[in-house]
């Protein structure tokens, strides 16, 4: 959720659930992720998990799915939610970016939300690195941009994703990172649930978006960015 999320944004448990439900509802990322590196038997770490999105959806198909949260309300529900969906494999557990609750080599998947194309993210890259084995890859999943979401988005937001994804002199190819993009959408058919979330996240671009005629789904493309652990030693 967090490749598109204001920094702003509230570490609401419910708000994420409905983010959940409407950010990619086909679930194109996850089949992504799996054409990148296929998951069944995996063990993956997903950091920045907020309420446990992605490794409830994972846990059915690898050997052992990790949720790692900082913000205690969210790192609470998800423990409820993990306690709940009755999942062995699943563990939701406490940590930060830069300080993995891991052992070296413990995984063979990180995905992240929370990598911003920065060299101030460069400790979390080393600490993803430090815990994956050695054919492990690092995931991260970020805003690409070149969408009808940038309409909502802050200018500034919009043009950092452009320029971090040109092509041999943006920020995440001179970082080793190749590139997916994924061409997802946010689903806003339901209008009590979009004038729920939308103006709250976005202000008053939302909400001159939601009361005009638009479709039923806004375009939403997001990016892979991903590195592997061979080639980043």
């Amino acid at each position: 959720m967090h490749a598109i999320l204001p920094a702003w944004t509230d570490p609401d448990p419910e708000l994420h659930a409905r983010l959940g439900q409407v950010i990619d509802p086909e679930r194109k990322v996850l089949a992504a992720i799996e054409r990148i590196l296929p998951l069944a038997g995996k063990r993956v770490a997903d950091v920045g998990t907020g309420i446990g999105h992605y490794p409830m959806l994972l846990a059915r198909h690898t050997g052992r799915t990790y949720g790692i949260e900082s913000d205690q309300a969210l790192l609470e529900a998800a423990r409820q939610r993990a306690t709940a969906s009755h999942q062995p494999n699943l563990r939701i557990v406490e940590g930060t970016p830069e300080h993995l609750p891991l052992r070296d080599d413990a995984v063979d998947v990180v995905l992240s939300g929370l990598i911003e194309p920065d060299d101030a993210s460069l400790p979390a890259i080393a600490e993803a690195l430090r815990v994956l084995r050695p054919d492990g890859r690092l995931i991260v999943i970020g805003y690409y941009g070149r969408d009808a979401m940038s309409a909502l988005l802050e200018p500034e937001v919009v043009a950092h994703a452009r320029e971090a994804t040109q092509r041999r002199t943006g920020w995440w190819l001179r970082h080793g990172f190749k590139i997916k993009v994924v061409h997802s959408r946010i689903d806003v058919s339901d209008p009590d649930v979009a004038l729920q979330i939308l103006p709250r996240l976005y202000g008053d671009r939302a909400l001159a978006f939601l009361m005009g005629p638009h479709p039923p789904s806004l375009e939403l493309k997001l990016g892979l960015y991903h590195l592997a652990a061979a080639d980043a030693r």
